[in-house]
C-alpha cells in the first residue's frame, strides 16, 4: 500500500470511475473527519458504492472491481485497514453514534442502515415464540377438508400451522408452489380461530397490492383491504418514518406482507417497529427472485436457514394435520427455528415444463444444463439481433386495427411482454420500445405522438388520488366517444382516466425484469445485452423466465447466457449472522 497521502479524495475518486455521490460523501467524510488519512474517505467511497449495488455494508475482506481502482492507496492487511479506519472521527463501533460504524468482523455500515439491521434483527429473535391455538378442533376440521394433492409432506399445510402458531414467520416458494392458496387458507383459519381477529394485507408495490386485494376480493371478504407497506405505516415524502412506530403501533392482531423479496432493511425495519408485541407477522415470497432496490435482501437472509421444528411444533404439526416432520428436528435451535417453511412443490410446472426445468437450472447455477434445456427445446432461443420480440405482440396489434374493444385490447395486451435486463443502452427498454413503435408507425398508427391509439403505458409513480400505482400498466385507447384516454383494467372493472390526469408514466411494450416482478404472463420474451454487465445475474434471468406461465423466448448470445447463469449476487449483510448468534 502506498502512503501518499492524495490532495483531493474527490478527485481521485472521479478519476477512478466512482459515482458523483460517491465522491461526494467521500469528500464530506474527509470534512468532517478532518484528520491526515486518506484511507477513511476513500473507503467511504468505496461504501457508497455498495450501497447503490444493493448491499447493506462493505466487507472489507470481499472486494469488488471499484477497489482495484484505489488498492494501492489502502492497507493490505484487513488488521491494518480496520485500525485506521476506527482511530479516525467518523467511525465508530456498536455502541456510538457516527456517520460510519465497524464492526468486528470488517463490515463497514452507513450508521442508518447498521441501526436498521440491529434492529430488525432484535425484533425477530423477540418474536421467535409461540401463539395458542384458540380452538384445535377448527383447525382438525380445516386440515381435514383440504384436498390432499401431492405425496408425502405438504407443505401448504405447515406453512399455514406455522402462521397460526407463530408469531413471526416466513414462507418461501416459488412460482406456482401456492403461495396465493396459502394466503386464502390462513384468512380462512384465523376466521374459524377468532372472528374478531383484525388482519392487515400489505405488499411493496402499488400492484402487488392491488393484486392480492383481486384475490381475496374472489372469497367475497370485503372486510380486509390490501394495502401498499408505505399506505399501511403510513409513509409519505412529508413523513418518512411513517404514522406508525413503537409508540403508536398499527391496530392488528395479524400482519400479512407478500412479495416480501422487495422488502429492503430499512422498510422492514420501520414495519417491525410498528408492530405491537402481540401482533403476528406472517412474510410470503421467492426468496430466489431479485432483491429490493434499495439495501438489503431480507427475504433471502431469512430464508438461508434449512428447516427445522422443535419437539412442540412437531407435535402439533401430527395433532392437528397428521403431518409427520420428525426427520427435521432441530438439534440447535436459533433464532429461525420453527419460522421458515419452503414450499416444495409447483403446480403449475412439471417436469415436461421447459419454464420449469430451465428455471430450477438457472436457480442451481448450472450453466451447462441450462444450455442444454435452450438447445433441445423448439423456439425458446435466439442469438440473433432482430427484432423477433415484436410477433409476441401480433395479436394486440390485431385487436388494435380491429377496432376491438378496450378489454378485448386489454387481454390480448396482457397475454405478452418483452423484459429487458436494462433501461438504456443496446437491446434494453428504450431501444426496443422503439423498435416497436418505430413498427406500428408502418402499420399507420402515430406513434411519433406523445398519445396514440394503441400506445403501452406503465405508471411510475403512485397517486392515490386516482388509485394508480407504480407498475400499473394500461392502454391509450379511443374511448365511446372517439377521444384519446388511459384505460386500465383494475378490479376486473375498466377504468378510464383524462390524459391530463396521467401520473408519471412511461412507455412499456417492454419493461424491465426489475418491474415485471409479482407479474405473469402466458408468454414473455427476455432480451439481455449483447455483452456483459455488471446487472447480469442468475437472479436477474430467474426472475425473467419465472414470469411466463406458457411459453418463454430468450434473446441473448451463448456466452452473456453462461456468465449470467453462473454470477451470483449476494448482498453483504450481517443479519444472518445476528439471528445464528
Amino acid at each position: 500500500m502506498s502512503d501518499v497521502k492524495t490532495p483531493n479524495v474527490a478527485r481521485l475518486l472521479r478519476q477512478a470511475g466512482f459515482s458523483e455521490l460517491a465522491c461526494q460523501f467521500a469528500a464530506y467524510i474527509e470534512r468532517v473527519d478532518n484528520g491526515d488519512d486518506n484511507v477513511v474517505a476513500i473507503t467511504a467511497g468505496l461504501l457508497t458504492e455498495a450501497v447503490a449495488q444493493g448491499h447493506v455494508c462493505l466487507n472489507l475482506m470481499r472486494m469488488d472491481t471499484a477497489y482495484q481502482s484505489v488498492s494501492h492507496y489502502l492497507p493490505e492487511q484487513l488488521e491494518a485497514w480496520k485500525t485506521r479506519l476506527k482511530h479516525s472521527n467518523v467511525v465508530g463501533t456498536a455502541d456510538d453514534y457516527r456517520p460510519l460504524i465497524i464492526g468486528d468482523d470488517g463490515s463497514l455500515y452507513l450508521y442508518r442502515h447498521w441501526h436498521d439491521e440491529q434492529n430488525v434483527a432484535k425484533a425477530i429473535s423477540k418474536r421467535n415464540q409461540s401463539v395458542e391455538l384458540v380452538d384445535i378442533e377448527a383447525l382438525k376440521q380445516d386440515m381435514m377438508v383440504w384436498p390432499k394433492s401431492v405425496e408425502g409432506i405438504d407443505w401448504q399445510k405447515v406453512a399455514v400451522l406455522m402462521a397460526l402458531t407463530r408469531q413471526f414467520c416466513v414462507i418461501s416458494g416459488g412460482p406456482g408452489t401456492g403461495k396465493t392458496t396459502v394466503v386464502l387458507r390462513i384468512l380462512q383459519c384465523l376466521h374459524h380461530q377468532n372472528k374478531q381477529t383484525r388482519i392487515a394485507l400489505a405488499a411493496p408495490t402499488g400492484k402487488a397490492a392491488t393484486r392480492l386485494q383481486h384475490v381475496i376480493s374472489d372469497e367475497d371478504d370485503a372486510t380486509i383491504q390490501a394495502k401498499t407497506l408505505h399506505r399501511l405505516l403510513g409513509i409519505s415524502p412529508s413523513k418518512e418514518q411513517g404514522r406508525y412506530n413503537a409508540q403508536r403501533t398499527l391496530p392488528f392482531d395479524v400482519v400479512i406482507v407478500d412479495e416480501a423479496s422487495m422488502v429492503d432493511i430499512s422498510l422492514m425495519a420501520k414495519l417491525l417497529q410498528a408492530l405491537a408485541p402481540t401482533t403476528r407477522l406472517i412474510l410470503l415470497g421467492d426468496s430466489q427472485q431479485l432483491a429490493s432496490v434499495e439495501s438489503g435482501a431480507v427475504l433471502a437472509n431469512l430464508c438461508q436457514y434449512s428447516m427445522m421444528f422443535n419437539d412442540g411444533f412437531i407435535a402439533i404439526a401430527k395433532q392437528s394435520a397428521g403431518l409427520d416432520l420428525s426427520e427435521y428436528l432441530a438439534n440447535d435451535m436459533t433464532a429461525m427455528s420453527n419460522s421458515v417453511v419452503k414450499l416444495q412443490h409447483s403446480y403449475r410446472f412439471d417436469q415436461h415444463s421447459v419454464i420449469g426445468r430451465l428455471a430450477y437450472a438457472v436457480q442451481s447455477g448450472d450453466s451447462k444444463r441450462v444450455m442444454s434445456e435452450l438447445v433441445e427445446a423448439d423456439d425458446v432461443w435466439q442469438q440473433s439481433e432482430d427484432d423477433q420480440f415484436i410477433e409476441g405482440y401480433q395479436a394486440y396489434f390485431d385487436a388494435v386495427n380491429s377496432g376491438a374493444d378496450a378489454l378485448t385490447c386489454i387481454h390480448k395486451f396482457e397475454q405478452y411482454r418483452v423484459l429487458c435486463a436494462t433501461k438504456k443502452g443496446p437491446q434494453s427498454v428504450m431501444t426496443v420500445n422503439w423498435a416497436i413503435q418505430h413498427y406500428v408507425a408502418k402499420m399507420g398508427w402515430r406513434s411519433q405522438q406523445d398519445f396514440y391509439h394503441g400506445r403501452a403505458i406503465m405508471i411510475s409513480q403512485n397517486d392515490y388520488r386516482q388509485q394508480l400505482f407504480n407498475g400499473d400498466t394500461g392502454l391509450i385507447l379511443k374511448d365511446e366517444t372517439g377521444q384519446l384516454r388511459a384505460c386500465f383494467l383494475i378490479d376486473n372493472a375498466l377504468r378510464w382516466v383524462d390524459l391530463i390526469r396521467l401520473p408519471a408514466h412511461e412507455t412499456a411494450f417492454a419493461i424491465t425484469i426489475h418491474k415485471s416482478q409479482g407479474s405473469e404472463f402466458e408468454q414473455v420474451c427476455i432480451v439481455l445485452p449483447q455483452e456483459d454487465t455488471a446487472i447480469l445475474n442468475r437472479e436477474l434471468l430467474y426472475t425473467a423466465i419465472t414470469r411466463a406461465k406458457n411459453k418463454v423466448m430468450l434473446l441473448a448470445n451463448d456466452v452473456v447466457v453462461r456468465k449470467t447463469v453462473i454470477t451470483q449476487h449476494q448482498r453483504e449483510s450481517g443479519l444472518g449472522a445476528l439471528l445464528n448468534s
